[in-house]
C-alpha cells in the first residue's frame, strides 16, 4: 500500500519541479520547489527511503525562509544557508545507513547554494548536478518515479535555459 502511495506523492513532486524550471520569477520558481519538497518527503517515506526524505523536509523551511528576501530582512541574512546545509549534513550523517545516503545531502546543500542565488539562470544550472545525484539516488532505492523525474528535469533545465539563450 505505501508503495502505491509513494506514486502519487512521486507524480505531484514531478509536477512541481517540471513546473519550476519554466518559471522566470523567483517567488514562483520557491514556490514550486516547496511543494515539490513535500511531495518528496512523503515519497520518500512510502519507500522507507529516509535519506532521501531529509533534505527535502529541510527543503521546506529552506524554501519558506529563502521566499521571504525580497521583504524581510531576517530572511537575507547568509547565515540561513549555512544552517540549512549543516541540518541537512547533520541528519544525513544521523541517520546514515549507506554510502549512497551521501547523495541526497549532497546535493540538498548545491541546491540551498543555488536556490539562495538570485538569478534564476544559475539556479537552473546548479539544478543539473543535483538532477544528477537525485537520479543515482533513486536508482538504488528503487524510486522509478524519481529517476524519471529527474531524467525530464535534466531535459526540462536544458530546454529552459535554450529558451533564455535565444531570447
Amino acid at each position: 500500500m505505501l508503495y502505491i502511495l509513494s506514486y502519487f506523492f512521486g507524480i505531484g513532486a514531478m509536477l512541481s519541479l517540471f513546473f519550476l524550471y519554466q518559471q522566470q520569477n523567483r517567488k514562483k520558481l520557491l514556490a514550486c520547489k516547496f511543494c515539490a519538497d513535500v511531495c518528496w518527503v512523503f515519497h520518500y517515506l512510502c519507500l522507507g527511503a529516509i535519506g532521501g526524505a531529509i533534505p527535502n523536509f529541510v527543503g521546506i523551511f529552506r524554501e519558506l525562509v529563502f521566499a521571504n528576501r525580497e521583504e524581510q530582512k531576517w530572511a537575507n541574512h547568509t547565515a540561513w544557508p549555512l544552517l540549512f546545509i549543516t541540518m541537512n549534513f547533520a541528519l544525513g550523517f544521523a541517520s546514515f545507513r549507506t554510502p549512497i545516503d551521501i547523495l541526497p545531502i549532497t546535493a540538498s546543500a548545491l541546491v540551498t547554494v543555488s536556490l539562495w542565488l538570485r538569478r534564476p539562470v544559475l539556479t537552473k544550472l546548479l539544478s543539473v548536478p543535483v538532477s544528477a545525484f537525485f537520479l543515482l539516488y533513486d536508482i538504488f532505492v528503487g524510486s522509478w518515479l524519481g529517476v524519471v523525474n529527474e531524467s525530464i528535469a535534466i531535459l526540462s533545465i536544458l530546454f529552459s535555459l535554450i529558451k533564455a539563450y535565444k531570447q
